[in-house]
């Protein structure tokens, strides 16, 4: 084989692995934990690794495809440089390097991400690879909108796939979250339109209409209002652009613009008008029984979700403020929001809690990055959408692109980006780099000529053999440290909960310590994973001694023991291990000091965080310092007075310590705010509380309560139980007599206490 040969052959490898890169939002292996993350995450970075030792070898081979920058692609690497030093000088660089499995992030995926942005920059250099390109963008991105339509018809498998939906009533896709589908499902609208201005075969033109379409309707069943909102105010934009676009002088272009022009004239008046139509309806029954205008039209300072980006906003300047030119770090918006955190946030146990982003890019390169990244993070964007303002060729593109750009970063306000959205938007800017290095018309032809990087006569020198072994052996090592290695470890992590789920505790514990001991950047998670698992299995009921369950308990603590010493600025770290050692005390009584010694440093880090309180008034309570523990609860209360789970400890603990009055106050207090008591759960709650306290005639009325709302045989059980240690002996015979028939299995046992009753 010739160089030349060589050279042509790498070409067309390299191209196959930057088209298989394109596949990546499909990508969804569901025995994987984050399954939506993860394996997406592994496989990109995989085939950038490969494309990158192809590339290299190519560009050994012909010059055309040596690296060539220009500004934008400086800023990008720039940005790029930033991360990795704000890591070196953040509160945790290896998590900064690595990232995290919910994220799959890090300085690590971004780097590929930059590289990959580079590569397509120097590889595709005509308009028609270009155009290959992005339609195959487009075809994945039918692929995966296909997917969010078998989601709406609830489909249960399509072909040999299962088909899986993850967010209720808005659609997902393999995306696996409303919000990141509603970004790419708008990246993915924009490409279609571009397309259909530069496709010129009528049959590309109905498949991009068709596609555009497509977007647009999954993008409104995923009821993702930043991408919405977003939309609404660059498509007028985008009208503008060809409404007042410059009179071309050619006779039948001009004809084309004219139709082009009362086009976007409609496409205008239709926004303005349904925008309007909607607004002023915003109170009619057509709008309210339309989830996703309903959502649009309540956006307020009063609604939940809006009040808590509001207030993870908040969090997030204060924390930028504290290290305002080098951020925290890569990964660590999470300790700027916990020291700041807002407790308002905290209305139930359903709360969002952990926020590991603003929910808003500009703050969380802000915070991440300080302002010194922040600047040039907005450096790409003004820079870029700049280029396409003043190019003077290809006004569709260059007017389409600036637009989608913008419309990207208007809807990373309220959001942010994942792997999916990442892809597209690097796709923009290398577009962007494309088309603003073209000075006039001219384009380089789709294959260039061979320009061999090596003169003389053609030897087996010229293929660089032995360097490209050397790096293949670098690419084998990267590839498995960086992505075998992790993808290992988790993948042995869902074999522990599969474990678990079947009654094997020991053997999922016994795993999860493997997956462990792997020593990936996996780790710190899978540690709160086997804390996790130990909160809810590790008891005799699933099959272990006593001194398995002791043992699993000082397993558990000193991992995420661990996991302190090697992130000590991370509160959610302590809270675990908090929660661990309250729960083992059994086995070490000594663990409740523990406890309190853990939340006096835990609430240093985050001194407004309800749940710190919560762990340490239940190890006063343990320790019966009754009155401590009613100070610990009082403050988890005085910091949100409005979370109804403060005010149920607070009023435990007053049972608990004999202070009924000021029980009664707290019980008044939530039944005033429709507080439902007469929900099953909560019936249960109350039924320990007063049994913990002694309080025998207060667990025979919930008792009662709890036979009359749920009957069942096990109810009437426990109520017939409570009846006879009262000395309600008849009353005790009729419950007994009644949980016989509604479950015919407790015969036996009834039997057994009617004559211990007698």
């Amino acid at each position: 084989m010739t160089t030349q040969g060589l050279a042509k052959f790498l070409q067309r490898v390299l191209k196959f692995c930057l088209f298989g890169i394109l596949l990546t939002p499909l990508i969804l292996p569901v025995n994987l934990l984050f399954p939506f993350i993860t394996g997406k995450t592994i496989f990109f970075r995989m085939m950038v690794e490969i494309a990158v030792f192809f590339y290299f070898w190519l560009m050994l081979l012909d010059k055309n495809y040596r690296p060539k920058m220009n500004l934008i692609s400086w800023l990008v690497v720039i940005f790029g440089a930033i991360i990795f030093l704000t890591g070196l000088t953040g509160v945790n660089f290896y998590k900064s390097f690595w990232g995290t499995i919910e994220r799959g992030e890090g300085f690590l995926t971004i780097s590929h991400l930059i590289i990959y942005f580079l590569i397509l920059t120097w590889t595709f250099k005509s308009k028609k690879e270009w155009l290959d390109y992005l339609t195959s963008a487009v075809v994945v991105g039918v692929l995966v909108e296909g997917y969010a339509i078998l989601q709406k018809i609830n489909a249960q498998k399509f072909l040999w796939w299962n088909i899986i939906n993850s967010g209720g009533g808005r659609l997902t896709a393999t995306i696996g979250n409303a919000a990141f589908l509603g970004a790419y499902t708008l990246q993915i609208f924009y490409l279609s339109l571009l397309l259909f201005f530069e496709r010129k075969h009528l049959a590309g033109k109905i498949f991009f209409i068709m596609s555009g379409l497509l977007s647009l309707y999954v993008l409104y069943q995923t009821q993702t209002r930043g991408a919405f909102l977003a939309l609404a105010a660059t498509l007028p934009l985008l009208a503008l652009f060809f409404i007042f676009r410059r009179r071309i002088q050619d006779e039948n272009e001009a004809k084309k613009q004219v139709k082009i022009k009362f086009a976007f004239l409609a496409v205008l008046i239709l926004v303005i008008g349904f925008g309007a139509t909607v607004w002023f309806s915003r109170n009619a029954a057509w709008v309210k029984n339309q989830p996703t205008l309903y959502r649009l039209v309540r956006i307020s300072r009063n609604d939940i979700t809006t009040q808590s980006r509001f207030l993870a906003w908040d969090s997030s300047w204060k924390g930028w403020k504290d290290r305002f030119l080098v951020g925290y770090g890569w990964e660590n918006y999470n300790i700027a929001f916990n020291k700041y955190f807002h407790a308002e946030i905290f209305m139930d146990q359903g709360s969002q809690l952990w926020f590991d982003r603003a929910h808003n890019t500009i703050f969380d390169v802000a915070v991440a990055t300080g302002l010194i990244g922040l600047l040039v993070y907005l450096a790409v964007f003004v820079v870029a959408w700049r280029a396409l303002l003043r190019s003077k060729i290809y006004f569709a593109a260059t007017r389409i692109l600036f637009i989608a750009l913008l419309a990207h970063f208007l809807q990373n306000i309220f959001v942010f980006d994942v792997l999916a959205s990442y892809l597209i938007m690097f796709n923009l800017f290398a577009l962007t780099v494309f088309l603003t290095q073209i000075k006039d018309n001219h384009l380089p032809a789709a294959n260039q000529q061979f320009a061999v990087a090596t003169g003389g006569q053609q030897t087996r020198n010229e293929f660089y053999l032995m360097p490209m072994i050397i790096v293949l052996i670098f690419l084998i090592f990267g590839v498995y440290i960086f992505n075998i290695k992790p993808l290992q470890a988790n993948r042995q992590s869902v074999n522990a909960l599969i474990a678990s789920a079947a009654n094997k505790e020991q053997t999922a514990v016994n795993i999860f310590k493997m997956a462990i001991d792997m020593n990936t950047y996996q780790t710190p998670e899978l540690r709160q994973k086997l804390a996790d698992n130990i909160l809810v299995q590790n008891n005799t009921q699933n099959g272990l001694t006593n001194e398995q369950i002791a043992k699993n308990y000082e397993l558990t603590i000193a991992e995420l023991k661990k996991n302190i010493n090697e992130s000590p600025w991370d509160v959610q770290n302590y809270l675990y291990l908090m929660a661990i050692l309250n729960r083992g005390v059994n086995y070490d009584a000594r663990r409740f000091q523990e406890v309190l010694d853990w939340g006096a440093k835990a609430s240093q880090l985050s001194p407004t965080r309800p749940q710190i309180y919560f762990e340490m008034g239940q190890a006063y309570v343990g320790m019966k310092k009754y009155n401590e523990a009613i100070e610990a609860f009082k403050k988890a209360v005085e910091l949100n007075p409005r979370t109804m789970e403060s005010r149920w400890n607070l009023m435990a603990v007053y049972v608990v310590a004999g202070k009924d009055s000021l029980a009664q106050e707290q019980y008044d207090f939530m039944v005033s705010r429709k507080y439902n008591f007469d929900d099953q759960e909560n019936l249960q709650r109350l039924y320990r509380i007063f049994l913990i306290a002694g309080q025998t005639d207060k667990v025979v009325i919930v008792l009662e309560k709890i036979a009359i709302l749920y009957p069942s045989g096990e109810n009437y059980a426990k109520l017939a139980a409570g009846y006879a240690q009262v000395g309600e002996k008849e009353k005790a015979r009729a419950a007994v007599t009644r949980a016989v028939e509604l479950n015919p299995e407790l015969a036996t046992e009834a039997e057994k206490f009617l004559q211990i009753l007698q």
